[in-house]
């Protein structure tokens, strides 16, 4: 289980470094409402690397700190390669670091082990 959470936070942090490589990271937060949104990626109020950095990394960190549950599935990879389809820099890293979270999720819930 250690092994597990040390890999998914290993991912975490690829994910945010490479925002910030990519230039995609953003110093000033969203408004409170666009935070709020209850749809599937805040896509109603979000572009997809704002909801990774304002939502998806802290809540993952809240998660690995023991505040929380593990997802048992995890898809974010159609959605991110999609949303980041015509993105000016080179987001290669990011898709391969958000494929490789859809499948430690996913992978370990397969594998029937619990929390």
């Amino acid at each position: 289980m250690v092994d597990y959470y040390r890999a998914v936070r290993r991912v975490i942090n690829g994910i945010e470094q490479q925002l910030q490589r990519t230039q995609l990271w953003e110093s000033e937060p969203p408004p409170d409402d666009d935070l709020a949104s209850r749809e599937p990626f805040s896509y109603d109020t979000l572009p997809f690397h704002r909801w990774l950095q304002w939502l998806f990394i802290p809540r993952m960190r809240t998660i690995l700190a023991g505040h929380g549950h593990m997802p048992t599935s995890s898809d974010i990879l159609p959605y991110a390669t999609d949303c980041l389809r015509d993105c000016p820099e080179d987001v290669g890293q990011l898709l391969f670091l958000i494929q490789t979270f859809d499948e430690l999720i996913t992978g370990h819930a397969a594998a029937g082990e619990t929390h």
